[in-house]
């Protein structure tokens, strides 16, 4: 809880992800993906309850047996609709979207972005940092146009970069009735350009970006992200 408002982190997770099926459920180090994002969300001061949404029961087993809570929800085409439908089940000020492949973030940024959040009671926040110009050309780095102080457009691939153009991290803070209200927006964009959740909220909701002011990150999206992550592990534990 912060200032007054209770606060609930919803992870997705799910086995059937295109680029690295079964992704949650591999080891980093030797603990499942979807068990070390839970296991950093759990340091959060600001964090009433953190619930896995996921579709398998195989994973919904695996959380309940480290005892964090799991939903299972409806298969859905985006995590943000699975994150939506749990929300509607709870009573909670302001919903945390923590993306399930995200072993590095650190328990510091799901705080900050609380307390700036929920100062100012933003619609929604967005967590993103300075795009490193190596990944200008990962389409596995996802992007985001800032104009006006808002995020406007999501992409994977850029024609133009400049310093409007930042990396975006699965972190979302939304207030409820926004998350609660995602099933209904616009989703043309979501499913025919490149299939980024965020876009959904563009034209309706104010999207407040958040720059976590750190330096390359990495989530998991394909198997050879494993080996990577695990060698920036050792640094990134230090200081979580």
């Amino acid at each position: 809880m912060f200032l007054g408002q209770t606060i609930t982190c919803v992870i997705p997770a799910r086995l059937s992800s295109t680029r690295f099926p079964r992704k949650a459920l591999a080891k980093i180090k030797g603990r499942e993906l979807v068990l070390r994002c839970a296991d950093i969300a759990a340091k959060s001061k600001y964090l009433d309850n953190i619930i896995i949404a996921t579709e398998d029961n195989e994973i919904k087993e695996l959380c309940e047996k480290n005892n964090y809570d799991s939903i299972l929800t409806n298969k859905h085409y985006t995590c943000t609709h699975r994150v939506s439908e749990v929300s509607k089940t709870l009573q909670s000020d302001f919903i945390i979207n923590y993306q399930g492949d995200e072993p590095l973030l650190k328990y510091k940024w799901i705080d900050d972005i609380i307390k700036f959040g929920v100062t100012y009671r933003y619609d929604m926040v967005q967590a993103i940092r300075d795009l490193d110009e190596e990944e200008i050309e990962d389409n596995d780095v996802v992007k985001c146009v800032i104009s006006n102080g808002l995020v406007t457009h999501n992409m994977r691939s850029v024609e133009l970069c400049n310093n409007n153009v930042k990396s975006m991290i699965g972190l979302y803070l939304y207030k409820k009735n926004v998350i609660d209200d995602f099933s209904h927006l616009d989703m043309t964009f979501v499913k025919q350009w490149q299939g980024l959740d965020t876009q959904g909220f563009v034209g309706k909701y104010n999207i407040v970006p958040y720059n976590l002011n750190c330096s390359k990150f990495r989530a998991v999206d394909r198997p050879e992200h494993i080996k990577e992550i695990e060698e920036m592990l050792p640094f990134s534990e230090e200081i979580i």
